[in-house]
């Protein structure tokens, strides 16, 4: 169960992160396509999340005691 709240977290944040950039770049892609160029990136976003190929990156503490040892 946690792994499934964590899950939720690191897509939320992608998400959040990633919505921006998104619709910035889906100005250069026809109008008739936009909508589903946007459902294909958030897709594939999901699907990262999905196989923990993105996941939230350590602290500065925990990285620099990771360093550190």
């Amino acid at each position: 169960m946690n792994t499934t709240i964590n899950k939720e977290k690191v897509l939320i944040k992608a998400l959040s992160v990633m919505k921006p950039k998104i619709k910035k770049s889906l100005i250069n892609t026809g109008i008739n396509d936009r909508e589903d160029l946007e459902q294909e990136i958030v897709l594939r976003i999901v699907k990262a999340v999905r196989d923990e190929r993105i996941k939230i990156p350590p602290s500065f503490s925990k990285y620099k005691e990771k360093f550190m040892k």
